[in-house]
């Protein structure tokens, strides 16, 4: 009985190979498409970024020119504020414009913060009770005394006179009196009146005090440059030889600016 034609072994296997090649080919055509979608969508995802991240210096560079536009607005309001103070410092010192207006602006400062002054005067005065039955009265006109602000046990500034008073208030106590000045050519003239603040201590002595004797209560006032005050406290104490000491002198001073 002749054969039919798909009943051959050759052409089985001819239509095998063929549909084997059909179904791998099949498999390539599916898997580039697959990846075909994947890299489309992340295409549009980096798309996507990409427009964000415009958008998002778009209203960077918005933001960042509001914000100039606002400092500009800022600046001109302070150089039309500016303008008095420019006329004064033009009108009042010497020099270029620059030393002009620095000049203002230390005085500003000054004002602002009196112990940025410069010293260039100083004068204290000293009261002090201590314990003694002395009968006196009197102004000593050749014995004196001195107040002097002292760091390191060396001397800031001090303030002396050849006179000093003394009396008796009758309770047995002794008050004695210094109306003292600073000496002249002294280093501290020309430094800032903040200076003084840096002090250990000050220092206090009336010749005519005995040495050792009980102070009871005191205080000492300094006047730096004729307008700025101090007021100091003396505490009770018992003099180490002939000297009485003010501790914490910061204290009696502003705060630094």
């Amino acid at each position: 009985m002749k054969k039919k034609w798909h009943q051959y072994a050759t052409v089985r296997s001819a239509i095998v190979l063929t549909l084997g090649s059909i179904f791998v080919a099949g498999m390539y055509i599916l898997h580039d498409r697959s990846q075909l979608k994947q890299d489309n969508s992340t295409l549009k995802q980096g798309n996507s970024a990409y427009a964000k991240t415009i958008e998002s210096k778009d209203a960077l560079i918005a933001d960042l020119n509001q914000r100039l536009s606002q400092k500009n607005s800022e600046l001109q309001r302070l150089e039309t504020e500016f303008i008095p103070f420019k006329t004064i410092a033009l009108e009042k010192y010497t020099g270029s414009e620059q030393e002009r207006l620095k000049q203002l602006a230390d005085e500003i400062q000054e004002l602002k913060n009196p112990l940025k002054k410069l010293i260039a005067s100083a004068t204290s005065q000293v009261e002090v009770t201590v314990k003694s039955d002395e009968q006196v009265d009197t102004t000593y006109m050749d014995v004196g005394g001195y107040l002097a602000f002292v760091k390191d046990r060396q001397p800031l500034l001090i303030t002396s006179n050849t006179q000093s008073h003394a009396r008796q208030n009758g309770k047995g106590e002794v008050v004695y009196r210094g109306d003292f000045s600073i000496a002249p050519g002294q280093s501290v003239v020309g430094k800032p009146i903040e200076t003084l603040q840096t002090s250990d201590l000050i220092q206090i002595r009336f010749e005519m005090i005995p040495p050792k004797s009980q102070v009871l209560r005191g205080k000492a006032s300094v006047v730096i440059n004729g307008d700025t005050r101090f007021e100091f406290e003396i505490l009770p104490q018992q003099m180490a030889n002939d000297k009485i000491i003010v501790r914490d002198v910061a204290r009696s001073f502003p705060a630094k600016s």
